[in-house]
């Protein structure tokens, strides 16, 4: 995982492109979306992301609760309730 967080720093927008062409996203992909749209400062890209990855594996919303990427949005209460 932190190989692809090496990789979203480098490009934002090669990062979401290329996240957004996976042909079938998987959990992590929509995961890492929602990084990619924390570090943007995209918050409606955060929560549709997260909310997408917690209904296909839902251990992520344990992981987005620790998340550092996402801690100004511990305060959000979009965020919170998806995360609960």
């Amino acid at each position: 995982g932190d190989v692809y967080k090496r990789q979203l720093a480098k490009d934002y927008n090669k990062a979401k492109n290329t996240l957004a062409g996976v042909e079938k996203p998987d959990a992590y992909t929509d995961y890492l979306m929602a990084v990619l749209g924390a570090r943007t400062n995209n918050s409606s890209m955060v929560t549709s992301s997260l909310k997408s990855a917690v209904a296909k594996d839902s251990s992520l919303a344990k992981k987005a609760a620790t998340d550092l990427e996402f801690a100004k949005y511990f305060t959000n209460a979009d965020f919170m309730s998806i995360i609960k």
